[in-house]
């Protein structure tokens, strides 16, 4: 590590001799909160390959692929306003995500889009919650009965279930998630805003501390008007954003949101945010060989199935089994001594 040039610490070492190979980070945790997690991936599935026995790592990416992506719009004061972009992302054939605030549904007007949604099999509809509380109300208790009456508000007009939240401010603490697990939902979409542990990590999946099953993913990454670059290529960010996600094999997940009479997120037309999102969804497809983009729903079926299926050595070879009969909505992949391998039926790697 150097400051002003002159160097101060070690943050990461790595030793070799005949027989081993040892990768250092002077930090209790690693970099399980960083993009740098890619690099304990690729030393533990792939380092000195034809010299030491490696670990086959699971890749977050599906077989096939070599970019997942999925976003959202989060709508905190209006449902219907999300139709132009709607229209937009299926002319561009990318699957559309809402998570909505109940509070809206008050207003009939939004049932409409809801419902076109519901039938739509490429679209997703996730909670955002009742009231959209910060910290979910503050308790165990507020966080589930948030969680409760959002999903039978919502199931009430879509006549489907609801089986993902995303938070309120991106804020998460641990009763949150506990209260909705209670309230019979699958998994979280959080982000790093309040510094909450599950949701620091470089990978999406199970949580520790929580029911079998329960998955919870960090998204960040905010499409607004005011976060645009007022020089240069006002995308900039979010292209150098995409591109860590592609280097490191990690799903991207990024999001917006509906404007209302009281807001528009900065951007000054919707027009001006069409084209913004049309801009980055071709980058995307430019930047990556075989993208895939999916809604969120199907993306937390993914990181569900992937954290429960379990990885064993049998004899000379390695098999991936699913822990309680899981399916996985896309064939898993294997990084493993420098190669890519799909894993097949028979859970072999290939």
């Amino acid at each position: 590590m150097y400051i002003e040039q002159d160097r101060q610490f070690a943050y990461a070492a790595l030793w070799d001799d005949e027989a081993t190979s040892v990768l250092w980070f002077n930090r209790p945790v690693g970099p399980c909160d960083s993009f740098e997690w890619r690099v304990v991936e690729n030393f533990l599935s792939g380092y000195r390959a034809d010299e030491l026995h490696c670990q086959p790592v699971l890749s977050e990416v599906p077989w096939g692929y070599d970019a997942v992506i999925t976003s959202r719009l989060d709508c905190d004061e209006d449902v219907e306003s999300a139709r132009p972009l709607w229209d937009a992302y299926r002319r561009l054939g990318v699957p559309f995500s809402l998570a909505v605030h109940t509070a809206n549904l008050g207003n009939t007007t939004h049932h409409v889009i809801l419902k076109e949604l519901a039938a739509d099999p490429s679209a997703a509809i996730l909670s955002h919650t009742a009231t959209h509380a910060p910290n979910w109300g503050g308790s165990y208790a507020a966080a589930l009965a948030e969680g409760r009456e959002s999903a039978h508000l919502l199931e009430s007009v879509i006549a489907r279930p609801v089986r993902y939240a995303v938070s309120p401010f991106h804020q998460t603490p641990h009763y949150a998630l506990e209260g909705l697990a209670d309230a019979g939902y699958a998994g979280c979409i959080g982000g790093i805003i309040r510094n909450d542990p599950e949701f620091l990590l470089a990978r999406g999946g199970i949580l520790a501390g929580m029911p079998e099953g329960f998955v919870g993913h960090s998204q960040q990454c905010m499409l607004h008007g005011d976060c645009m670059l007022a020089e240069g290529d006002p995308l900039a960010v979010f292209k150098a954003a995409f591109d860590l996600a592609y280097e490191t094999k990690t799903l991207f997940g990024y999001l917006d949101h509906p404007f209302s009479e009281r807001y528009q997120y900065g951007w000054r037309t919707e027009d001006e945010r069409i084209s913004a999102h049309e801009e980055f969804v071709h980058y995307m497809r430019a930047r990556a060989k075989r993208p895939l983009f999916i809604n969120e729903e199907v993306a937390m079926d993914f990181l569900l199935a992937k954290s429960m299926y379990d990885l064993n050595e049998v004899g000379d070879a390695y098999v991936v089994t699913p822990m309680r009969g899981v399916t996985s909505p896309f064939p898993l992949a294997v990084e493993y001594r420098g190669e890519l391998l799909e894993v097949n039926d028979s859970g072999r790697l290939q």
